[in-house]
């Protein structure tokens, strides 16, 4: 379960910006996005409120413009029961790693909520994302640090890209049915 940090009015305010902001824009505010709102005239009461909210786990952001995250905490903490935004963005739960090379288990705990746009979900409609370890399906471009958008069914089709469970790790292969009910998970790096 998530921990409950009591957070100051102008934290929360700040917090609530952040969302109602990336609900309406499709990507997140920059500080001077957020001073605006507010109606401050110095962006410097925003930035510490930020360190603050990254520092109590409720978003993460980069030294880049725009590079604001609600974490999976923030969504509880506004009491968001799905962390679908309108129709523009959804936020997916990050899971854990993926074995792109030898099987990493796949935690099914929540990392973090990443916002994915729905132009780039397009009709897929993922469930959720991991992130991937190793090279051995650097043939097909994905390669170590990459995330993939995950959507849950029960059937494939022979050459498909699949997350497969194996032992109770996850791995990414592609997959190819051979004759009875043996399948083949195969790398698409010719190293391996």
């Amino acid at each position: 379960m998530v921990k409950k940090e009591s957070l100051t009015q102008k934290q929360l305010n700040v917090l609530r910006i952040i969302y109602e902001f990336i609900a309406a824009n499709n990507y997140s505010p920059s500080i001077r996005n957020i001073a605006e709102i507010l109606g401050l005239s110095s962006p410097k009461g925003v930035s510490d409120h930020l360190t603050v909210l990254e520092k109590k786990g409720y978003i993460l952001k980069s030294s880049s413009a725009r590079s604001i995250r609600l974490t999976g905490k923030s969504l509880w903490y506004l009491g968001v029961q799905n962390p679908s935004i309108e129709n523009n963005v959804d936020y997916l739960p990050l899971l854990g790693s993926i074995a792109a090379g030898k099987p990493i288990f796949a935690e099914e705990n929540i990392q973090e909520y990443i916002p994915v746009s729905n132009q780039i979900m397009g009709k897929t409609k993922g469930n959720y994302l991991l992130k991937v370890k190793g090279d051995s399906m650097s043939g097909d471009h994905i390669v170590d640090g990459d995330i993939l958008m995950v959507k849950t069914q029960n059937t494939a089709e022979n050459g498909e890209i699949i997350i497969a469970l194996v032992d109770n790790e996850a791995v990414v292969k592609r997959y190819y049915r051979r004759v009875g009910e043996t399948v083949e998970l195969r790398s698409s790096n010719p190293l391996y």
